[in-house]
């Protein structure tokens, strides 16, 4: 996590830097700014998540200062140890306290929502064959 400082439109950070966290095993990173090299994040083990391209280094206007803090992410303060989940329509932050009441909570909605598709076919096959 990346958190903008009140720079979102600053990179924050490119294929040279994140190399490291390529090796680290990192699952993602999620940058309130921008992030540069597009080309080569794309061939790290990870995925990212930023508010776009960047071409200008941004080094002279930001630069990480803090690890393993709580940082703001478009106004959402994520803590150490809170799980983030995205993809490509958006993203959550689930407290890491509330992780296990969230997933079982989503298995359910899944489950229902498996059950009302399957419903839903059987209505429509049940139509056809009328």
């Amino acid at each position: 996590m990346l958190s903008s400082g009140g720079y979102p439109d600053v990179s924050h950070g490119g294929g040279t830097k994140l190399a490291r966290a390529d090796r680290s095993g990192l699952s993602g990173v999620l940058v309130d700014g921008r992030l540069r090299d597009f080309g080569q994040l794309r061939s790290y083990s990870f995925a990212t998540w930023c508010r776009g391209e960047a071409v200008r280094w941004g080094g002279d206007t930001v630069m990480p200062h803090a690890f393993g803090v709580a940082v703001e992410i478009s106004g959402v303060c994520v803590e150490p140890g809170d799980y983030v989940y995205m993809d490509s329509a958006g993203g959550v932050v689930i407290p890491s306290a509330s992780l296990h009441r969230v997933l079982s909570v989503a298995q359910e909605v899944a489950a229902e929502e498996t059950e009302a598709e399957k419903g839903i076919r059987n209505d429509e096959a049940a139509r056809t064959s009328e």
